[in-house]
């Protein structure tokens, strides 16, 4: 427990050394939590191509708004706010919004089923999938992506989100009745 509170502590005097120009302290945070923004980032956009481009410019993010860091939620939670909104700009100003099969096999994420020999049905299920869940409405989506995918709980999501627990909640809820919906004829 105590090292939990140190590497919190430690988080919030590099973000503060970082709100005074401290590039080095700056480059500790970048190097403690690139792989975490990496993975948020893909997870969210599913183009490896974007993945370093996107990072940097939230590190930029973080770099300009270290100042505006008030210590009220943990610096990882802070940071995911920044990744995932950035994220869902990105994703609002792109045209094409789902991944492709052949973009997760270019970068070797194919589910294991598909990489012995192509199961057709398979290959629908994911893509029906992938395209239901790129169809929800950006807050059900973040909800769902953030408690499926990341493994947060709801009580961060909320304040990742700024948003009530009962409303993530009801985010999740929704997300989930409308994908059972849309893939019930699918899957």
């Amino acid at each position: 427990m105590a090292e939990i509170t140190r590497r919190e502590d430690s988080d919030e005097l590099l973000i503060k050394q970082v709100g005074q120009g401290d590039e080095h302290a700056f480059e500790r945070l970048v190097h403690k939590y690139e792989q975490a923004v990496f993975n948020t980032i893909y997870r969210y956009i599913g183009n490896q191509d974007d993945v370093e481009d996107l990072a940097q410019e939230i590190f930029i993010k973080v770099w300009r708004n270290a100042k505006k860091f008030k210590g009220k939620s943990k610096f990882s939670t802070w940071l995911y706010r920044i990744t995932a909104n950035h994220c869902l700009n990105y994703r609002r100003k792109r045209k094409h919004g789902s991944i492709s099969l052949d973009e997760l096999t270019e970068h070797g994420k194919t589910p294991n089923a598909l990489k012995v020999e192509p199961d057709w049905e398979q290959k629908r299920r994911v893509e029906s999938v992938r395209k239901a869940v790129d169809e929800l409405p950006e807050r059900q989506r973040m909800a769902l992506v953030l408690a499926q995918y990341e493994g947060r709980s709801y009580k961060e999501i909320a304040e990742i989100m700024k948003v009530s627990l009962s409303s993530v909640e009801s985010l999740i809820f929704r997300a989930r009745s409308h994908l059972r919906e849309k893939l019930a004829k699918v899957v």
